[in-house]
């Protein structure tokens, strides 16, 4: 592949992207994280004599905790999945799309799993923790 202005500037293009992925597995992770941290404190901060088992938060933190490990994986899991399109364009080599070989195709595969896997995260969090603090609201634990 010959190196020309526009080869450098669609390089650069599919670099920002593949970057623009992995920044959101970063947030992510570090969101997930985070949540765990604090999903600890009242797990042992509510428990007794007993142990973590003893606390009164015991059955609901630690779903709770899975529960948001598997949505924001799922999350991850799309932002992988993209950047390795993205890699995967970035080998082509010449850039090129299936009708025009002179011309950069922008267009990625068609993944409509991916923007949900994406949401699972986004949504689902939010969603699981409302649930859960509407549950601790209605029925509280260790009354």
């Amino acid at each position: 592949m010959e190196r020309s202005a526009e080869n450098d500037a669609i390089y650069r293009y599919i670099r920002s992207e593949i970057q623009f992925e992995l920044s959101l597995i970063n947030a992510r992770v570090n969101w997930l994280v985070t949540s765990q941290a604090f999903l600890f404190v009242p797990l042992t901060l509510g428990a007794r004599q007993g142990g973590i088992g003893a606390s009164v938060y015991y059955p609901v933190i630690p779903v709770l905790g899975v529960v948001i490990c598997a949505l924001v994986l799922i999350s991850v899991l799309a932002a992988v999945w993209r950047s390795r399109q993205w890699r995967a364009k970035a080998e082509q080599g010449a850039y090129a799309g299936d009708q025009n070989p002179q011309a950069f195709d922008i267009i990625l595969p068609h993944s409509p799993m991916i923007p949900r896997m994406g949401l699972v995260g986004g949504l689902g969090v939010p969603l699981a923790l409302v649930g859960v603090w509407l549950w601790l609201l209605v029925a509280p634990p260790g009354t």
